[in-house]
């Protein structure tokens, strides 16, 4: 079995994946801590931060034609051979995983009190709109999406090591 650097590509899509989750959880916690903010330094309520994944461009084309083209080849061939090893050269260096990038959200909730020093005339005080339950709830879903990456890398590691054990 040859193993060459193509095999280890779960392992940078995975880490991508992870780092995008990270990413989230530090913007979700961030959220929750500035949720009463109403002032940063810069004298305007903290703004809301989202998170945004997206795959790179064309990334799910180039997989898509290298299938068409493989099943093409398969047809035509000998159907108990599938160019196996030659599918991890046809693979071009590309992405792997999604690129985040963190978004702010100006969106503000007006809560009246009067009192607080940073009222306006009218006696209302501007905070970010932080749903403090939807926050939660994007928080354990990076976590879980996190958890899935990390577990794909140890299911990896274990097929890679049985591999070399043969």
């Amino acid at each position: 079995m040859l193993i060459d650097k193509h095999s280890f590509s779960v392992f940078r899509t995975a880490a991508r994946g992870m780092e995008a989750q990270r990413i989230a959880l530090a913007t979700t916690s961030e959220n929750i801590a500035n949720a009463t903010t109403s002032r940063t330094a810069e004298g305007t309520p903290y703004a809301l931060k989202r998170a945004v994944h997206e795959a790179p461009a064309g990334q799910g084309q180039g997989f898509s034609r290298l299938l068409d083209r493989l099943r093409s080849e398969a047809q035509t061939s000998d159907p108990r051979h599938l160019p196996g090893a030659a599918l991890n050269q046809q693979f071009p260096e590309m992405e792997l995983g999604p690129q985040t990038e963190v978004q702010e959200d100006l969106r503000l909730r007006l809560e009246y009190d009067p009192s607080h020093p940073h009222a306006n005339a009218d006696g209302y005080v501007e905070y970010p709109d932080v749903n403090v339950v939807e926050e939660m709830a994007r928080m354990i879903s990076a976590n879980r999406v996190y958890e899935a990456n990390l577990a794909t890398v140890q299911a990896a590691k274990e097929m890679i090591k049985r591999t070399m054990e043969i």
